[in-house]
């Protein structure tokens, strides 16, 4: 998982792509593509993973956040012009709310619900390190399931609106990927690990039939597939040679840059401002994610941050 983290990431985003641009034809890719939002369960675990070494690495919370802001928003921003340009036609006091995520906490304007979400999580992760740091591993486990609980029944009675359910239940993904992190760095053994892979697989068998009814539980459901996904990942990374590892690498560097490309050309399809026949759908969804892998790939290295 330490070894694989960017090729994780690509992994993931690529899926994500699946999902959102959807194979319809190809039986095969359009099922795998159906579950494509576990894609962002690995994002959580891998942003867990690594905040967690960086933490232990980095004295300085200053260093830390200025760090993770210079990567993110300076980026977001020249997305954002584009998105704004082709799909909201803001005005510059709409822009600067929605992209300073404002506009996601008060339910207003916002692009998208994960750059927000995982801003958040790197506002806690220092203190969520230092509970692991004081071996407090019993308190976050708690405090997961009472995540994991009122992220039920929240779905169910269907309490907030859904990008704010999609970051809550994610969270203990997030801190699975902290402790993950802690039991390498200490040389840990993997029970624990495993533990959550086995118990994870009749949770979700008991819970996905419930999609049917609250679509929410779909999401919720997979979420306990994630130790899962993340080993099935992991194998096909060393497995497949070293020219897939080093493609999915290269996208999973990239991966914030892809996402935001793919976020502008997936809203404009929900948003119908983009129409695709029928009979062309699956080769125009491979030539999406391609192209949007693509660019992304070439705006990660000409960015200077």
């Amino acid at each position: 998982m330490s070894t694989y983290r960017s090729e994780l990431m690509g992994w993931a985003i690529l899926w994500i792509m699946m999902l959102h641009f959807r194979f319809i034809s190809l039986k095969p890719l359009g099922f795998i593509a159906q579950y494509g939002y576990a894609g962002v369960e690995i994002f959580m675990f891998v942003s867990g993973l690594g905040l967690y070494y960086s933490l232990q690495r980095n004295n300085s919370l200053l260093s830390f956040y200025a760090k993770r802001l210079k990567r993110i928003f300076p980026t977001y921003y020249i997305i954002g012009v584009v998105a704004s340009v082709l799909l909201f036609h803001d005005g510059l006091l709409a822009y600067l709310w929605r992209y300073s995520t404002l506009g996601f906490w008060t339910q207003t304007e916002y692009f998208e619900w994960y750059v927000p979400s995982i801003l958040f999580l790197y506002l806690i992760a220092p203190l969520a390190w230092w509970l692991f740091h004081r071996n407090q591993d019993i308190l976050l486990l708690c405090i997961s399931v009472a995540i994991a609980v009122a992220s039920y029944f929240i779905a169910e009675k269907q309490l907030i609106d859904r990008s704010h359910f999609f970051l809550l239940y994610r969270i203990p993904a997030f801190l699975f990927g902290m402790y993950i992190a802690k039991q390498i760095k200490s040389a840990g053994n993997n029970t624990a690990y495993y533990i959550c892979l086995l118990v994870g697989i009749p949770l979700f068998a008991v819970l996905f039939p419930k999609h049917h009814t609250i679509y929410e539980f779909k999401y919720f459901s997979v979420f306990f597939l994630l130790p899962t996904f993340v080993l099935v990942f992991c194998l096909l990374s060393r497995y497949l040679g070293s020219a897939v590892r080093h493609v999915t690498a290269l996208i999973g560097n990239a991966s914030l840059e892809v996402y935001l490309i793919q976020t502008i050309l997936f809203t404009a399809i929900t948003q119908n401002m983009l129409q695709v026949s029928t009979q062309y759908h699956d080769v125009v969804t491979l030539l999406l994610i391609v192209g949007c892998s693509v660019a992304g790939v070439a705006l990660h290295r000409l960015l200077p941050w």
